[in-house]
């Protein structure tokens, strides 16, 4: 291998161990210890094996009588060699099973960990279904380099070099030499052709991960499929992807006939060697039947492990390139991440302030040099066409990004000088798109408040007016919502988003488009919900919809990631400006025919009970 890559996999190796054997945890290291113990007794034994074989055939081959008292402590001898190697070679996994489940965890926790640690840009640039398979791999290739590699390929060198010291010493240089030539070639033989077939395996698993993220990608997006008649489309996209990953096997799998071939005639030319050796030694009168039998038996035992070992390599090189691909998830920059020692936001008013802010998304500008502030317990509303930076600015109060430059405060704090945790602690956000895990209603809810009990989570179905509709499904809170909700409507699960973001008690309201998908009698129920519960509340609003934010405070026009009108909504009407014309164009679909007039809502207080969302 080059020199770059044995720095890889050391490097691999020794961020394997640090999951292995984590500094200062004495358990595991104990355990480890004991297990490489356990080994070397189990190598002992099998190196003892062969060695009793061979005495009791020349007790039993003799021309003369033989002691059945001394055959019997041989043969018995003999079984408990080959006890004692099954003995502690089971002691060995036992003890080391702990230990190598507790790396793979920790791996994968780490990766997982690590991905939820990095931007939004990284998640919105990658495909889920590859993430996920690749570190599953790297899960699984932790698991066969812990337990089959340290604990079966090294003792196999091991015991190669106790078996050509023993041959050397009773038969003579000659035999150790052969065996060691054999074995060595073997390995060299393996390591050269299975390095030329590891592209292969490459290829396999980059096509591999491409048909994951098909399959996940339509699977997650079931309902479009379906909207456009795709079947026949998308399952056309994932057999491409699986005929690539067909042609791939069909290679790898071809080009291993090469390796076998290659290993079955070392291993031949070598035993070929080894009894042409013996016999000679035999007929000659310098080597007894037994030890004959002692000869073959050794090179069965190195051998037969030996072809055991071309497959091990090959997986051992796959899990190397599967560690690297989950390792090197967690070599990626955060992006977004803490300075050192960065305080907890402090959070009284709950004032919001944006100074001149820049922000660029790579080489498209989309903010340029926006300024306003949100006091204490007042809403502003955002408003402007699509592109213009709405959501940008809710993703820049959250700390999904930072300014290019400019900067972002609350109560003066700048949000680059504290945790993005305290932060996000202190706004509740109901998105556009509200994604649900597919668990229970209840637990959809809760997830606004860990750890947060019935009675609370109640609580906030009843200030978000869904407790109703719960009451009403068989199984209550219990009831699953399906994949991303889709057994809900698109009302309820506004509503469920509403009563997470309640449930989370923030300083700061953050309403990013949350009606824009909704039908009119839904928006004026889930707009009324949202009035009520950010009631005396900073609260910021990105609106499509501009009869939802006739109430705002303040309204701030974006247009080209510049703003150019502000203030409330007769103020902006009054101006006769980009604004009035947005009013004019939606108010010809409004039912009341005052162009100033907003639609009657429902309060929440006078919603009734059971009043379907």
């Amino acid at each position: 291998m080059a020199k770059s890559t044995l720095a890889k996999t050391a490097a691999l190796l020794r961020e394997l161990w640090f999951y292995t054997a984590p500094r200062g945890n004495w358990r595991v290291r104990g355990r480890i210890a004991a297990a490489f113990g356990c080994l070397v007794a189990s190598k002992g034994s099998n190196i003892i094996t062969p060695l009793m074989y061979g005495a009791a055939v020349d007790l039993v081959s003799g021309d003369s009588g033989f002691s059945m008292k001394i055959l019997m402590l041989v043969v018995t001898g003999y079984a408990l060699s080959r006890l004692g190697q099954q003995v502690f070679a089971e002691a060995k996994q036992y003890l080391f099973a702990a230990v190598a489940q507790r790396a793979v965890r920790g791996g994968a926790m780490a990766a997982f960990q690590h991905l939820h640690r990095l931007s939004l840009q990284f998640h919105l640039d990658r495909q889920t279904g590859g993430l996920t398979r690749a570190i599953d791999r790297g899960a699984k290739g932790i698991e066969f380099l812990l337990t089959i590699a340290f604990f079966e390929v090294l003792p196999l060198f091991v015991e190669v070099l106790f078996v050509s010291v023993i041959l050397w010493g009773m038969f003579g240089f000659t035999y150790a030499a052969v065996t060691f030539v054999t074995v060595m070639a073997y390995v060299l033989f393996t390591v050269r052709v299975t390095e030329w077939r590891i592209r292969f395996r490459r290829e396999m698993n980059k096509a591999d991960e491409s048909a994951a993220t098909r399959s996940v990608d339509s699977l997650l997006n079931f309902e479009t499929v379906k909207y456009f008649n795709a079947e026949d489309v998308e399952a056309t996209r994932y057999d491409e992807a699986m005929k690539h990953y067909e042609t791939m096997a069909v290679r790898s799998r071809t080009s291993l006939s090469v390796v076998n071939i290659g290993q079955g005639l070392i291993i031949a030319v070598g035993l070929m060697v080894m009894m042409s050796m013996a016999g000679a030694d035999i007929k000659g009168g310098h080597l007894s039947i037994g030890d004959f039998v002692v000869v073959n038996t050794y090179l069965l035992q190195l051998y037969m492990p030996l072809n055991f070992l071309g497959w091990v390599y090959r997986e051992l090189r796959q899990s190397l390139v599967d560690m690297e691909r989950m390792f090197g998830l967690m070599d990626e920059n955060p992006g977004i991440a803490d300075r050192l020692g960065a305080p907890d936001l402090i959070v009284s008013d709950a004032a919001i302030c944006f100074e001149n802010v820049y922000f660029s998304y790579a080489d498209r500008p989309i903010l340029k040099g926006i300024s306003f502030t949100i006091p204490k317990g007042r809403r502003v509303a955002i408003v402007g066409p699509s592109g213009s930076g709405k959501t940008t600015i809710s993703r820049l109060l959250f700390r999904f990004y930072d300014p290019s430059s400019g900067s972002v405060h609350i109560d003066g704090q700048n949000l680059r000088e504290v945790t993005q945790a305290s932060v996000r602690a202190a706004i509740g956000v109901v998105p556009q798109d509200t994604v649900m895990f597919n668990a229970t209603i209840g637990y959809n809810i809760g997830y606004g408040k860990h750890n947060a009990d019935q009675q609370a989570i109640e609580e906030a179905a009843r200030l978000a007016a869904i407790d109703g509709f719960i009451s009403r499904l068989p199984e209550g809170y219990d009831t699953l919502v399906g994949e991303r909700g889709l057994k809900l409507s698109g009302g309820e699960k506004q509503r469920v988003a509403i009563a997470r973001a309640l449930l989370k008690r923030p300083s700061i309201f953050l309403f990013d488009e949350a009606t824009s998908a909704l039908d009119s009698q839904t928006e004026r129920e889930i707009q009324a919900a949202l009035n009520a519960v950010s009631k005396a509340q900073t609260t910021m609003v990105v609106a499509h919809r501009l009869s939802t934010i006739v109430d705002a405070d303040e309204i701030l026009l974006l247009a080209e990631g510049q703003i150019v009108e502000r203030g409330t909504h007769s103020e902006l009407l009054a101006l006769d400006g980009l604004y009035a014309g947005m009013w004019t164009r939606q108010s010809d679909g409004f039912k009341s025919g005052e162009a100033g007039e907003q639609k009657p809502t429902t309060p929440v207080a006078e919603m009734m009970p059971g009043e379907p969302v």
